[in-house]
């Protein structure tokens, strides 16, 4: 071992020596979609901000945000220092008072330190409520090496536990159709566990036809689909109507995206639409099961080239502001 390397030293850095005010300069910063996708890619659900100061009733939410594909609410909490009643109170408040009347399906509690008795609080509800709502408990931490610039870190101290229980509660209430897609992803996910993926999987097997996967910037995503009454298979990098001025870019980069991926690569703008996407497609029926072990080798091993290919590329470009 070489006893001259010299390396760095981790430093923890005072929250407030970055930004003076939680409500005008921490909460604006969480708003950007390049520093939101760092929160996302920590708690393992795709958020894309709806409104920050959002009224509820005569309070102001910090965040309201939205899962991404599915639209469901997200709760944001922003607080300075230490975890008190009253952020609790309020955080249980918004809760309740967003998502259009359904109450929000994911509350995020952001704190400097988490007081035990408030994340006892968040691990109860987390127990006692139904599968689809998430509490999270995050600690902000900041941190560099040497002269650097400050990395944010989401440290995580509560979060939710799916048991066996909880998800046979999910799956009662489903079709026969959306039971067959929620086991084909499910052994889908278990199979990338079990030899190791870069894709970025969701948390739980979707109950839809696609599966949608993050690739660490707002406005993109991984998306695989299987469908029943096609029976196809697509891989595509789907651009979301915030990241739709960067299609000029991606397109002066076909000749090198044709050439890693493969002559069957298209393009798509879907002209009058705010989406756009790359892809490319092969067959496969669901609803043999005997296909699956073919298709989930298809979907991963192209999930896979598009995330290494557009998880570096995607990162360079520029949103529309």
């Amino acid at each position: 071992m070489n006893s001259s390397v010299q390396l760095g030293k981790f430093e923890r850095v005072s929250v407030r020596d970055v930004w003076k005010g939680e409500a005008q300069d921490f909460t604006p910063w969480l708003c950007q979609p390049d520093n939101l996708s760092i929160l996302s890619e920590a708690i393992g659900l795709e958020l894309e901000i709806q409104e920050k100061e959002f009224p509820v009733g005569e309070f102001r939410l910090d965040i309201l945000a939205r899962i991404k594909g599915t639209g469901e609410a997200v709760v944001i909490e922003n607080q300075f220092w230490k975890t008190d009643h009253n952020h609790l109170g309020q955080l249980l408040t918004y809760a309740a008072g967003v998502g259009e009347g359904g109450g929000a399906k994911a509350i995020i509690w952001l704190a400097e330190h988490f007081a035990e008795p408030h994340r006892s609080t968040l691990d109860w509800l987390n127990r006692i409520t139904e599968p689809s709502i998430r509490f999270f408990g995050i600690e902000l931490e900041l941190w560099r090496i040497g002269h650097s610039d400050p990395a944010p870190r989401f440290n995580i101290v509560c979060k939710p536990n799916i048991s066996q229980k909880q998800l046979s509660q999910q799956t009662a209430a489903l079709s026969s159709t959306e039971l067959l897609y929620q086991e084909f992803w499910k052994g889908f996910m278990a199979l990338c566990e079990k030899e190791g993926t870069m894709l970025r999987l969701p948390p739980s097997p979707a109950t839809v036809s696609w599966l949608s996967t993050a690739i660490g910037k707002a406005g993109f995503g991984i998306n695989l689909n299987a469908r029943k009454r096609s029976k196809d298979l697509e891989c595509q990098l789907w651009i979301e109507p915030a990241a739709k001025n960067t299609w000029p870019l991606l397109v002066m980069n076909r000749a090198e995206i044709v050439k890693r991926l493969g002559p069957q690569t298209q393009f798509d703008e879907m002209p009058g639409k705010n989406f756009g996407k790359i892809f490319e497609m092969s067959t496969g029926d669901i609803s043999d099961r005997e296909q699956w072990p073919a298709m989930y080798k298809w979907l991963k091993e192209r999930g896979e080239a598009y995330a290494s290919l557009f998880t570096p590329l995607v990162k360079q470009l520029k949103l529309a502001q």
